[in-house]
């Protein structure tokens, strides 16, 4: 059950591998949606990869484009993507790991025109990151959503946990349920021991005359070119807010964050609240009920969702239909009781 980056991977894997696929979903996404639906490989300020990044690399360059192509519907798309350096020691982390070999297919190395750049204020320099995608988040959903349809079913409704009876729901057994809810999996009663908490994030939507159309820029906060001289900006980080309203401190907070890449006052077309599903540890959650067999979750996935979904989902159906040990890091196992 659940209809955003997590369940729609999920069940596009085992629509491959032949099984039959009910999706339970209430049609209403504001994680999956919302996001912005960058890919990128670093995590700035140290300037370190992200987690098991030249995989999820892998696995995502044919993951989406397949699904371009079964889908009829372009969604997937580099992007170019420059890191204005916020400080002397960001520019020197990049320069010390831009010629070591497990950075080069991540970091372009600086040049001395990227020493040169000033589109926008940038007194430390800045540097080119390689191997940057970019989702349309909605193309795809839909798109996916339908081809889930045409291959196997959804169902538009909320799931009713009471209507649940080992796998039988609603009086239709099911082999197996496998809860894909992102934030809503707080309130799931089989895996309240799985510490998931919601986070708010906030993005806009803004016209601006003076960027570089077509190029990606992150400092603070970052910039995804939409075309047209417009671009997406954010986001925030609000964890005692769980609602999808849209607010005007978050708002601000963007603006000031925009503030240091951009000299010109912008235009703001539109405004986004969504909720995060995260983890303490930044890894997903994913496995089997240590009780419940026939109940698995997938979820988890935070900020990160559309750079390891796909790897991910490969990996959890092998484990659900081959037995493939599932990556230590994201085994549910971690927060069993009792452990």
């Amino acid at each position: 059950m659940g209809g955003g980056i997590s369940g729609l991977s999920v069940s596009v894997r085992l629509l491959h591998r032949g099984c039959d696929v009910t999706l339970i979903d209430s049609g209403v996404n504001h994680s999956s949606r919302v996001a912005a639906g960058m890919i990128n490989p670093l995590v700035f300020r140290r300037m370190n990869r992200s987690w098991r990044a030249g995989e999820c690399l892998d696995s995502l360059r044919s993951f989406y484009p397949d699904l371009e192509s079964e889908t009829a519907t372009p969604f997937f798309s580099s992007v170019p993507l420059r890191r204005i350096f916020s400080s002397d020691q960001e520019r020197r982390y990049w320069l010390e790991k831009q010629h070591l070999a497990e950075f080069r297919e991540f970091m372009n190395v600086v040049t001395a025109e990227d020493d040169a750049f000033d589109v926008v204020p940038s007194p430390f320099g800045s540097g080119r990151v390689k191997n940057v995608y970019a989702i349309n988040t909605r193309a795809f959903l839909p798109s996916v959503r339908s081809y889930v349809a045409r291959h196997g079913r959804v169902i538009t409704s909320s799931f009713d946990y009471n209507s649940l009876s080992e796998s039988s729901y609603n009086g239709v057994n099911y082999d197996g349920v496998i809860f894909c809810e992102g934030h809503q999996g707080v309130h799931n009663p089989w895996f309240q021991f799985l510490p998931l908490s919601q986070t708010k994030g906030e993005i806009i939507t803004i016209r601006a005359t003076t960027l570089p159309d077509g190029h990606s820029l992150n400092r603070k906060c970052f910039m995804l070119p939409l075309g047209n001289q417009t671009f997406k900006v954010g986001s925030t980080y609000n964890w005692n807010d769980p609602t999808t309203q849209p607010t005007e401190e978050g708002k601000q907070q963007i603006l000031d964050k925009l503030s240091y890449l951009i000299r010109e006052a912008v235009t703001v077309l539109d405004h986004e609240a969504g909720i995060r599903p995260t983890t303490p540890d930044r890894r997903a959650f994913i496995g089997t009920h240590p009780e419940h067999p026939n109940y698995h979750v997938f979820n988890g996935l935070g900020t990160k969702g559309y750079l390891i979904a796909p790897l991910l989902s490969e990996e959890f159906v092998s484990f659900l239909l081959d037995g493939t040990p599932l990556h230590e890091e994201v085994r549910i196992k971690r927060f069993y009781p009792g452990r």
